[in-house]
């Protein structure tokens, strides 16, 4: 007789995606550290949440802060610009002027020390405040593993805590460059200050010149004694513009200068 024989059935594949069967989605999902039931807690939740929008609001304020110096640099340099041009105008008369000693020396340098105060608050302001740079955030390889199961899989808390650690270090770096752009705005103020304040001083004195009261000799006038008489008849004016009190007795002429306006010399007999 012959014996019969059963073939063995075959065997179905096993679906690496159930549970238990230990694919590489539920490998991944046993990776993730289990955590204390007081994460899991719904109030725990909630903290972090709120500590989530804090950080959150945090940086939106220096964010604000960051946009309010730049708007500030950007006024303060148009203005030191208004001034600069100014100061050129001025800086130009009182050149020119005729100063005499030591009132030349003085002159030039308060012209001087308005350009380099004005010139080096425009630099200041535009180094500290105004000069491009990288905006902190989160890392984009941080961000590129949201959609990998490490963060899918991940609970709440543990994700938002890992975006808060990212939030709080872009938070230090925003208030650093805040501070280093508050420092270059008060160096720029006061460098615009001592500008102002020489080019005020150099405005007063070429008022008190043009008004001639310094920079020229005598209060403007210079008297010279003539050595010469004139021989001729009483109210005769002589050509070196002395004058006779009567004929045949010539007496000591006087001629005043005074100083005009433009520096012309009007003379007088007498």
């Amino acid at each position: 007789m012959m014996e019969e024989r059963s073939e063995p059935e075959p065997q179905r594949p096993r679906d690496t995606d159930e549970p238990g069967s230990g694919g590489p989605t539920a490998r991944t999902a046993s990776a993730v550290p289990s955590l204390p039931p007081e994460l899991l807690d719904p109030k725990t939740e909630t903290t972090v949440d709120a500590l989530l929008d804090t950080v959150r609001h945090l940086l939106e304020e220096e964010n604000s802060r960051d946009q309010s110096f730049n708007t500030r640099g950007v006024g303060l340099a148009g203005f030191v610009g208004i001034i600069v041009s100014l100061n050129t105008t001025l800086g130009h008369d009182a050149l020119a002027a005729n100063w005499g000693t030591p009132w030349k020396g003085l002159a030039v340098g308060l012209f001087a020390g308005t350009l380099a105060s004005l010139v080096g608050s425009v630099v200041v302001v535009v180094i500290g405040v105004l000069r491009p740079r990288e905006t902190a955030t989160l890392g984009m390889a941080e961000v590129e593993k949201y959609p990998l199961p490490e963060y899918i899989y991940a609970p709440k808390v543990m994700n938002q805590g890992r975006i808060m650690r990212g939030l709080i270090d872009a938070l230090v770096i925003e208030r650093s460059r805040a501070g280093s752009k508050a420092t270059g705005l008060h160096w720029g103020y006061r460098l615009l200050l001592v500008g102002l304040a020489c080019i005020s001083i150099l405005g007063f004195l070429l008022g008190l010149h043009d008004a001639k009261l310094i920079g020229v000799q005598h209060a403007g006038r210079t008297i010279h004694p003539a050595t010469a008489a004139c021989p001729r008849a009483a109210r005769v004016r002589c050509a070196d513009g002395q004058w006779t009190a009567a004929a045949g007795h010539p007496v000591l002429a006087v001629r005043q200068t005074d100083y005009g306006h433009g520096g012309k010399r009007l003379q007088r007999g007498r």
